[in-house]
């Protein structure tokens, strides 16, 4: 079990050094075509290029693909993100690869880390770290936070509730609810196993080896 446990940190640790390692490239990767935009609202910018390396902008920034840093003060989408997006409020990416912060970050592909109060995804490679986490299809790697929903986990949840369809890895909070478990361990006060648990429901530990 803790061989296994040990084997998981090194696999969240990978996808974490990965995602970091190519931010760090992206943000010294500038193009010398369009390195800088500044953006105050939509496409209300100077330039208006749909692709860029430095992005700061104001509200609702709109840049359909960055590769480097995104910083906003309110809010930021964009298409396709390898590096960093931060805005106090709102991000938005449909493939984002890299550090996505704010207070709600949505994404389709999330690759890295998402941070923020909450965090939703359709697919997780790496770590959702929030209050509120949700990873709408599947989740490889880990989720921190009060809440995390995920339809199919293959790492771990850490939270007060944890809740899955489908799983494989480590539930650890003080409620952890699994819809069908492949293999893995529970532990909390309440574990409850819908299918092919040992048992439907436990105090302090549950799983299926």
């Amino acid at each position: 079990m803790f061989k296994k446990h040990k084997k998981q940190e090194g696999i969240m640790k990978k996808i974490l050094t990965a995602a970091v390692f190519v931010a760090a490239l992206a943000v010294t990767s500038f193009a010398q075509d369009n390195p800088v935009k500044l953006s105050l609202y939509d496409q209300i910018a100077w330039n208006k290029a749909e692709k860029a390396n430095v992005v700061l902008g104001l509200v609702d920034n709109n840049t359909p693909q960055v590769v480097g840093a995104d910083l906003n003060l309110i809010s930021a989408r964009t298409n396709e993100l390898t590096g960093f997006q931060f805005a106090f409020i709102y991000n938005r990416a449909t493939e984002m690869t890299g550090v996505h912060g704010a207070l709600y970050t949505v994404a389709e592909q999330a690759t890295g880390l998402q941070w923020g109060f909450i965090n939703t995804a359709d697919e997780v490679t790496g770590v959702q770290w929030g209050f509120v986490n949700i990873s709408k299809e599947s989740l490889y790697g880990a989720q921190f936070s009060f809440v995390n929903f995920a339809k199919e986990v293959q790492g771990a949840q850490f939270g007060f509730y944890n809740q899955a369809d489908k799983f494989t890895g480590l539930q650890f909070g003080f409620v952890n609810n699994i819809k069908t478990i492949d293999r893995g361990l529970q532990l909390g006060l309440v574990n409850l196993i819908q299918n092919n648990g040992y048992f439907p429901g436990m105090i302090l530990v549950n799983g299926r080896f």
